[in-house]
């Protein structure tokens, strides 16, 4: 769809157009994949910012940024490849154009981001407007909340927009939003939200009862002293996809310069009945609305299931991600024994350090981008006491689709530093339950790295214990590959089979944190490839190199890890194949040190 001015189109035009972009969305993520049921929610709210509003002059800043197809369409973003390498991202990108302010991907940013572009621009003495359009349960965030409480001062011609859906990713119980939304509620609007909030399994009947509300501008400006006392008009609540009213009420906020949150009720999914059904099902789909097959998540889901029949104290701890991180059966079966903090990793960290001093043993499941999130609270509330929490720290290494801001590339280099964390990667799902247990014997802290996709079984399987902490899959002659992690075990043994005859060694280096020293020693006289995907910059290999240098042992080391760039949306295999970390880029190696070898 090229650019679209949408200034003159009246609200009959608007809705038509509306109804064409849900079909593009369903269709082109049915094609790449996506966030679905996020971004048919936002298409009203989209369409009237832009309508009401001048963006790129304007500043329209998305808060995760899992809603925003309906803003690329508009500003001339072909979707038709979304997520694929070359097409469009799936989150804002101020490289792939200027309409998007800010890069985003994670929760909780956008109001802070708002505040802090908005002083700059009074300090220059811009008029610029400054719009934050925050949904998914993103403003219970602490980031978020922090923005809010920050000052009862928010600078003028700020609008907030809760695009207020009921939901998170997964089923939001978040008592914040049930407060707001007793606090914000005459009786008139009542009967409207709890509609809203049964996910429109009676889409028909709800489109029969709209049609006879209306609302009048007295009506939107309802008090909300929540938000009054901290600095904003507070607008709402209103119909989120009623583009008369959205066009007409930000007509109104855009004529006054005060801080404005506009509370708007959407539903998640709007438009496709499957996803409106089950919003949670459709929030991130796969290329033709499959899902996705991710072997370490659904081995999580069966290793707690059974270790929690004969351990009492296994509790699990994730963040808005229940289903996936691969909870779902577990929560289903032993539900007062999951707990969802929300879209918020510190709060989840900080949780199962109590529960840990506690006596329970909590295992604390979240993706490696948001780990990040976390990284105060695993120091201080976790790791500085000893305190024995498993971290599960799923999509490990290359994400594909999801591109730079959700890459795993940063959790070996942020953890490994960390004083009585142990850090461990199996390279497959039978040896990720033999780790878990081995981790949970040691009562200490402990992470568990591990990729998405399907992850096949590798090689023969050998007990990790104190004394074999590392596996030798291969013996080998003269050269050895230091793998660590699935898929470069996986790369590590293909490599091998593509340099034959030559006979490189394959080693599987599970515990990233604490290295096998005696195991290490004994290859100092090989040439060594440390092979790893992750940032090369203070990762596996470079805990190799370190303790090589520490004992001035000479060495031959060659460390094969991801440079330090932020790596766009694109399968993972391209993703691997850009940053050199293929299996054929690894065999190219292995036959480049036999080479050497032979020349000296």
């Amino acid at each position: 769809m090229p650019a679209k001015d949408i200034k003159n189109h009246t609200i009959k035009q608007l809705e038509t157009l509306a109804e064409e972009i849900r079909k593009d969305i369903v269709s082109n993520v049915k094609n790449c994949g996506g966030h679905l049921s996020s971004n048919l929610g936002a298409v009203e709210l989209t369409l009237a910012l832009h309508k009401v509003f001048d963006f790129p002059k304007d500043k329209l800043i998305f808060d995760v940024g899992h809603q925003s197809y309906t803003h690329k369409l508009l500003t001339g973003r072909d979707l038709s490849r979304l997520r694929t390498k070359g097409g469009a991202s799936g989150f804002p990108d101020p490289e792939e154009s200027e309409y998007d302010a800010f890069a985003a991907g994670h929760s909780g940013t956008s109001v802070a981001l708002g505040i802090g572009y908005c002083a700059a621009r009074d300090l220059r003495g811009g008029t610029e407007k400054v719009v934050c359009l925050i949904g998914d349960a993103s403003l219970g965030n602490g980031a978020a909340l922090e923005s809010i409480f920050s000052s009862e001062k928010k600078p003028k011609n700020f609008v907030v927009v809760l695009n207020d859906n009921g939901m998170s990713i997964d089923k939001n119980d978040s008592a914040f939003f049930k407060a707001i939304s007793k606090a914000t509620a005459k009786k008139r609007y009542r009967k409207v939200n709890t509609v809203l909030s049964r996910t429109f399994k009676e889409t028909s009947a709800f489109g029969k009862y709209l049609r006879k509300i209306k609302y009048s501008v007295k009506g939107w400006l309802n008090k909300n002293y929540f938000f009054e006392r901290c600095g904003f008009k507070y607008v709402g609540p209103v119909n989120g996809h009623d583009l008369s009213e959205l066009c007409a009420v930000l007509e109104n906020i855009r004529g006054i310069d005060e801080p404005v949150l506009l509370h708007a009720v959407t539903q998640k999914g709007r438009g496709y009945a499957a996803a409106e059904e089950d919003p949670s099902r459709y929030h991130g789909v796969s290329k033709d609305f499959e899902d996705s097959d991710n072997t370490f998540s659904a081995a999580l889901g069966n290793i707690l299931l059974e270790r929690a029949q004969k351990d009492t104290r296994l509790l699990a701890v994730t963040a808005a991600m229940t289903d996936g991180v691969g909870l779902a059966s577990f929560a289903e079966k032993y539900p007062d024994r999951v707990f969802d903090a929300g879209i918020c990793e510190s709060f989840a960290v900080a949780m199962a350090a109590g529960m840990a001093k506690g006596g329970m043993r909590p295992v604390v499941c979240l993706y490696s981008t948001f780990l990040q999130r976390a990284y105060d609270q695993i120091v201080e509330e976790v790791c500085l006491s000893s305190l024995p929490v498993l971290f599960c720290v799923d999509r490990a290494g290359l994400v594909g689709a999801d591109g730079k801001t959700h890459q795993g590339l940063f959790d070996v280099s942020l953890l490994r530093g960390i004083p009585n964390l142990s850090v461990y990667a199996p390279k497959d799902a039978a040896e990720f339950a033999d780790i878990f247990d081995y981790a949970l014997s040691k009562n200490a802290p402990a992470a568990i790295r591990y990729p998405n996709g399907v992850a096949p079984a590798l090689g023969a399987r050998t007990q990790i214990s104190d004394e074999t902490l590392w596996e030798v899959l291969e013996e080998g002659e003269d050269v050895a590959v230091l793998a660590s992690g699935a898929r470069a075990v996986e790369r590590a043994l293909r490599a091998r089979e593509l340099v034959f005859p030559l006979r490189p060694a394959v080693i599987n280096c599970r515990t990233i944190k604490p290295l096998d020293e005696k195991m290490l020693a004994s290859l100092a006289g090989k040439r060594l490839i440390a092979f790893e995907e992750g940032y090369a910059e203070g990762g596996f290999g470079s805990a190799a190199a370190e303790f090589f240098a520490e004992r001035n042992m000479p060495v031959s080391l060659k460390i094969m890890g991801a440079e330090n760039t932020f790596v766009p949306h694109a399968r993972a295999q391209e993703q691997a194949e850009a940053l050199r970390l293929s299996a054929q880029d690894l065999a190219a190696e292995i036959k480049k040190q036999f080479s050497e070898m032979q020349e000296k």
